[in-house]
């Protein structure tokens, strides 16, 4: 008599099943080959890609050959992540607005490609360095030969686990970005956080080329599986468990590899010997049929605890009822359970997927390099003691075969009495586990099939002529930026704190006089005239404070000078501000003063939408208001020659020591942040000049170059680099230097106009006539 299980659709009723869209790319035109969906990514994206997985490499492969690393700067890792923030956002508001979230799979799609095909690039070009300075006469090596054909066959030993180790650190960056910023914005913006599923995004057989390293291999999935054959006939023993509930599209394939491949659609033409095309697909051969590959949906078997479920769990008190409720389930679970010990002891592989939890449990505590398989074929008996000692002598950190022997037994013993050792606890565990690595090779197959379907155009000519035929998806950070000059890589925010406006008002309006002609007559409508002559915008416009920014274009046609305009911009703005206290003093008003702060973003700044009036967002805002900013106490207690210019202090109290945070004094002065300045020097060629400040005796660094403006004429700028001061009490600590430093921007006109007399009759300009201001 048969027992009283649950019938079929019971149980399919407590199966979990995972919401996964599907991917469109069929909606997209081919572009020119008829095959290809040509996508380009913004200039931004793919260098800070490049940048950051070039650092990645290099660090990684320096580990492999045991050599000191020194770690990469974080501003790699923070453009990396700001920059994909930014290209993504432009992606969900274009795909929100045509009403085709499609695009933001492609967009997904291609980033993800692109970072591993850069992961490959990099790692090619590095065994490429190797194999030129090897084929380098031995006499210009300098005794380096030998160290270098011991790193070109470290790497070529090692080449699955180092582009693993890569590739995992570039998609676990990629994956906190989605779980902090990307979901957030999709599920906002589109109502659906994941339109590329995210064990398609995150898949470890995309990171492992297929199979990879063993020792990649078992961190992910039971060891056993490693091995092609012995994956394919665990897959019809759990398949042959499961069948009385496994979907229409699923079967038992026939055992023996097809002679034809199932899997059209892949053009290898583009990518011949890839490693991770090609041995997935031969995996994919052994564990699928066709309809099963074809079949675009989600089904239960797409969600690997269902398999642990059936088979009771992992519990203590096995068997568990989990999402059922009906009578006889637990009956049922005994039974698959004794079912699949049974065909896997038949079949030889009981003591193989034992031996796969027990490396799982013993080897991180061992200290070898490269051992895993070794350590697997012993816990399974295919090895004896005597000859694993042997063996184990010629691995990196087995200093003792012997104790490392016994700590292995020792472990063992350990995780054997642990519950889930339990024999029905690890076959449920080894079903799900199962279940989740087919899950994980048909997925990596759809990710595979659908980034070979996508071209990254680079070349100019092939973007061009994809371009006439309408058929290239663009993606930047301003979709709205198509031009020749290309998408914005950076920008400069110029902050400019206006003091004593509001007295200037009042009494204006007590002489029944026009405060507003007054400030447009000498400042805003100057300021406009200007921002049209050098390239510049509007950001925002308050009593205290005007908010201009510059933008840098990515393109070849692009002058990129936003720094060196903005530089000049600021000094002519100190101009405007003189005028106009000329004229206050002939009218009894009071003065005005302004404070100036430039600061630079490789970046797009992000803009948001207040009702059709566009809000920008840029860290470069708050930065640009430091420098802008003076310090009341500061100013009281130090003043510096003649009240004008720019002081960068620490504050000391007592005998406390320095608390590092900085303090400004900016009056009618000019600062440019550190960034700025280095783009400067990307800028432009400056003039280094040493000087000396007859007023303070302060040793000084200038920085003198011209800049050309939209019209194409020609400005001088100057910039001051000084050490950043102590200060203590009323004292400003002058010999004091702790490496810090701050760039001032020259603005007086007789002092320029000097400087310029001595630059353009090229003397050595040691001994400039100075004033000790920065004005």
């Amino acid at each position: 008599m048969k027992p009283a299980w649950p019938g079929t659709d019971a149980v399919l009723d407590g199966f979990e099943r995972p919401k996964l869209a599907r991917l469109r790319l069929e909606r997209f035109p081919r572009g020119a080959d008829n095959y290809h969906i040509d996508v380009v990514l913004g200039p931004g994206l793919s260098s800070s890609v490049s940048a950051y997985v070039r650092a990645l490499v290099r660090e990684q492969v320096m580990q492999l050959w045991r050599q000191p690393v020194q770690p990469f700067s974080d501003s790699i890792v923070q453009v990396f992540r700001r920059v994909i923030v930014e290209h993504h956002g432009a992606a969900v508001k274009r795909a929100r607005a045509e009403g085709r979230p499609e695009r933001v799979q492609l967009f997904e799609l291609a980033l993800l490609k692109l970072l591993l095909r850069r992961v490959d690039a990099e790692l090619t070009a590095l065994r490429m360095e190797l194999e030129d300075a090897r084929s380098t006469p031995a006499s210009q090596l300098s005794g380096q030969s030998l160290q270098l054909h011991e790193q070109a066959v470290v790497l070529a030993r090692q080449s699955w686990h180092a582009r693993f180790l890569v590739a995992r650190r570039v998609v676990r960056e990629l994956m906190q970005i989605e779980h902090q910023k990307l979901r957030k914005v999709r599920k906002s913006v589109l109502g659906l956080s994941w339109p590329v599923p995210e064990p398609l995004l995150a898949n470890p057989l995309l990171q492992l080329e297929g199979h990879g390293d063993p020792r990649d291999f078992f961190t992910h999935y039971p060891m056993l599986l490693h091995d092609t054959e012995s994956a394919a006939r665990i897959n019809r023993l759990v398949l042959g468990v499961f069948s009385e509930w496994l979907p229409a599209a699923v079967e038992v394939p026939v055992p023996g590899t097809p002679s034809e491949s199932l899997l059209p659609g892949v053009n290898r033409r583009d990518q011949p010997g890839s490693r991770s095309l090609l041995e997935t697909e031969r995996r994919v051969r052994q564990l699928f049929v066709a309809s099963e590959l074809g079949d675009l949906g989600s089904s239960w078997m797409d969600e690997p605890d269902n398999a642990c479920a059936l088979l009771g769990g992992q519990a203590e008190g096995w068997p568990a009822s989990l999402g059922w409720r009906q009578a006889g389930i637990s009956g049922l679970q005994r039974a698959l359970n004794k079912r699949l010990q049974r065909e896997l002891r038949q079949a030889g592989l009981l003591d193989r997927v034992a031996a796969s939890y027990e490396l799982e449990a013993v080897y991180p505590g061992l200290g070898l390099v490269d051992g895993e398989l070794l350590v697997f074929e012993y816990l399974h008996g295919d090895v004896s003691a005597g000859v694993f000692k042997r063996r184990l002598a010629a691995l990196d950190g087995a200093s003792d075969p012997v104790q490392t022997l016994r700590r292995i037994d020792a472990a063992r013993k350990t995780y054997r009495r642990s519950a889930q050792a339990g024999m029905p606890q690890m076959l449920a565990r080894f079903a799900g586990d199962f279940l989740r690595y087919r899950r994980d090779l048909k997925f990596a197959w759809r990710a595979l099939g659908a980034m070979d379907s996508i071209r990254l155009l680079d070349d100019e000519k092939e973007i061009a002529l994809a371009a006439e035929n309408d058929a290239v998806q663009v993606f930047l950070c301003d979709d709205g930026d198509d031009s020749a000059r290309g998408t914005i890589v950076g920008h400069v925010i110029i902050r400019i704190d206006v003091r004593g406006a509001n007295e200037i008002v009042m009494q204006m309006r007590r002489r029944n006089m026009n405060p507003a002609g007054h400030f447009s007559r000498f400042l805003y409508d100057p300021i406009t005239r200007r921002l049209e002559r050098f390239g510049g915008q509007k950001v925002f416009v308050q009593g205290d404070s005007i908010v201009l920014s510059m933008l840098e274009q990515g393109g070849e046609a692009s002058e990129r000078l936003a720094v060196a305009r903005a530089v000049c911009l600021a000094a002519d703005i100190i101009e405007f501000s003189r005028d106009m206290n000329a004229e206050c003093e002939r009218l009894g008003l009071p003065l005005i003063e302004l404070g100036i702060g430039i600061s630079y973003a490789a970046e797009s700044p992000t803009y948001l939408y207040d009702h059709g009036r566009k809000v920008a967002i840029s860290p470069a805002l708050d930065q640009a208001l430091q420098l802008s900013s003076c310090h009341s106490l500061l100013r009281k207690a130090c003043p510096i020659p003649d009240g004008q210019g720019v002081c960068v202090a620490v504050p000391v109290h007592g005998d406390k020591e320095a608390s590092g945070e900085m303090v400004r004094y900016n009056v009618n002065g000019i600062e440019l942040d550190a960034a700025g300045f280095a783009q400067l020097q990307e800028e432009l060629t400056l003039k280094r000049v040493n000087a000396r400040d007859r007023q303070s005796s302060e040793s000084e660094i200038l920085f003198i170059g011209h800049c050309a403006d939209v019209r194409g004429e020609d400005h001088l700028l100057v910039v001051r680099e000084r050490r950043v001061r102590l200060w203590m009490g009323r004292q400003l600590l002058e010999n004091h230097d702790d490496g810090r430093r701050y760039y001032e921007v020259l603005s007086d006109p007789r002092l320029l106009a000097r400087i310029g007399e001595r630059f353009a009759s090229k003397d050595e300009p040691q001994g400039l006539p100075r004033n000790g201001r920065g004005n």
